[in-house]
């Protein structure tokens, strides 16, 4: 019986941490959008790809949600999981800037 739940502990574990392992493995990936230019981003996403790139996008959408300007992850990105950018991301992100510094 210590065996069976030994091994049921075992599986458990298994089943929770392999997916955290996966998701921090996904964040860990090379930058490919923000690559050049002296963007806050782009200058993160030199210091510790995209990990590093998407804390920093956090922490601007937060500034400006504090500015009481709504943005979201979504609007500039059509996929969260590649980050491939809509057609307005570009000109939104302008506006992101522009509302941290409010």
């Amino acid at each position: 019986m210590t065996r069976n739940l030994n091994r049921f502990l075992l599986a458990a574990l298994f089943t929770v941490a392999l997916p955290i392992g996966l998701a921090s493995a996904k964040d860990d990936v090379k930058c490919t959008i923000a690559t050049k230019g002296d963007s806050v981003t782009a200058k993160a996403c030199a210091k510790g790809g995209r990990a590093e790139a998407k804390k920093v996008m956090k922490e601007m959408v937060n500034k400006a949600k504090a500015n009481k300007e709504k943005f979201t992850c979504e609007q500039c990105h059509k996929d969260l999981d590649n980050y491939e950018l809509t057609k307005n991301a570009e000109e939104d992100f302008k506006k992101l800037e522009a509302a941290t510094k409010k």
